[in-house]
């Protein structure tokens, strides 16, 4: 049931109506009014102007812009079709699951404004991430492209962005060469010496580190904006170093992750940056600690790397994928499978807690002999001399 509050009335519906009602006290008497309309936007209208005459100063017109606005909306709408029989039953109920499950906290407050295809893009590699099969990303894509109808039928969108293409082949992710990795931070570091402002946050050396600690760790984004200190174990033996990342939020499974042993050296300066300025504590975040709300937090990494990335011409791959803040966990992978002496798949799937099809399918399939020519050209010939 549709329920919002505008001012001290309740906008909802009422089982067994089409229509929307508005609910407020009036002289100390509860009232229950209909609205006498099934279209959402001319019912908060409708009860705005209940507001005013309650005596209240005019209500301002909502500024509510977020992507789970106009998706419950979208299930509003549907919800009427299936009263009036054009729609099966279940469309309600899963879109209803759908937004609950994968969409509220990966964009449900993002203005839906800038809900762009890079936005959705990252979605969909969140989506594949969690092993989900096309053909469901495909469903959940779908309640995202009619929310975006929605906001073109409201005025909001003047058109719907073009949206990710989500195919039953498997391609490769968009991730970065090492050449293309090296130019990558180098743009980081020339924004840091610009002071470059991206909606008035300064870039500084805590996007180089982010980067530099996400392709040493094979780490997935929705972990590292969530890592605390307490979870970070430097371990050094006679004949490697490494850190030792051991969590109980992942999206999948919670086996510790070993990093690369170049991680140490970026998580140490993490370390005395952030007790230079008061942080570095068990509890602190890793990064951006002074800011207690990660999503706020993630969307600021995510905004200043999609200006960077920009910046240096890599915001898609040469093969037509498009980079986004995944493709630092996709190339984590690929470098292993490229430069990892024979590493064998199911050590490199455990470690970056993903299955051994996904890394067969998604990264596996898709290398060159090119890319492996040290490998190609170390084999000896079973006829040669």
């Amino acid at each position: 049931m549709h329920v919002e509050r505008i001012g001290p009335v309740s906008l909802t519906g009422v089982a067994g109506s089409p229509f929307y009602y508005a609910r407020y006290r009036k002289n100390g008497r509860q009232v229950v009014k209909s609205l006498k309309t099934q279209d959402v936007h001319d019912a908060r209208r409708k009860v705005e102007a209940i507001a005013e005459q309650l005596g209240h100063r005019k209500v301002k017109e909502r500024v509510d812009f977020s992507f789970r606005r106009f998706a419950l909306d979208t299930i509003e709408a549907d919800r009427k079709k299936v009263q009036r029989g054009e729609r099966a039953a279940t469309l309600v109920k899963d879109s209803e699951w759908i937004l609950k499950k994968y969409l509220t906290e990966r964009i449900g407050a993002v203005d839906i404004r800038k809900v762009d295809y890079q936005r959705m893009q990252e979605v969909v590699d969140e989506l594949t991430d969690l092993e989900l099969k096309s053909t469901s990303i495909k469903r959940i894509m779908v309640l995202v492209s009619k929310t975006l109808k929605t906001a073109v039928r409201a005025g909001v969108l003047s058109h719907v962005p073009m949206m990710p293409e989500i195919s039953l082949k498997h391609r490769t992710r968009g991730w970065f060469s090492e050449q293309e990795y090296d130019r990558l931070l180098q743009a980081c570091r020339d924004h840091e010496k610009a002071k470059t402002k991206v909606r008035s946050q300064t870039v500084g050396s805590e996007l180089r580190r982010f980067i530099q600690f996400m392709v040493e760790t094979f780490m997935r984004p929705s972990d590292v904006k969530l890592l605390r200190h307490r979870h970070v174990e430097i371990v050094r033996t006679n004949r490697t170093q490494y850190l030792r990342i051991s969590t109980d939020f992942s999206k999948t499974v919670a086996t510790p992750i070993i990093s690369m042993p170049g991680a140490i050296d970026v998580y140490e300066e993490i370390l005395k940056e952030q007790k230079a300025n008061g942080f570095g504590g068990p509890d602190d975040f890793l990064f951006l600690p002074r800011y207690t709300g990660r999503k706020f937090a993630f969307e600021l990494l995510r905004r200043q790397f999609r200006v960077v990335v920009e910046s240096a011409g890599l915001s898609v791959s040469a093969t037509g994928e498009a980079r986004t803040i995944y493709s630092l966990r996709h190339t984590a992978i690929m470098s292993r499978l490229i430069s990892g002496d024979a590493i064998d798949l199911l050590t490199l799937a455990r470690n970056a807690r993903t299955s051994v099809e996904m890394i067969d399918r998604f990264y596996a399939k898709h290398l060159t002999a090119e890319m492996n020519v040290e490998q190609l050209h170390g084999a000896k010939l079973a006829f040669a001399d």
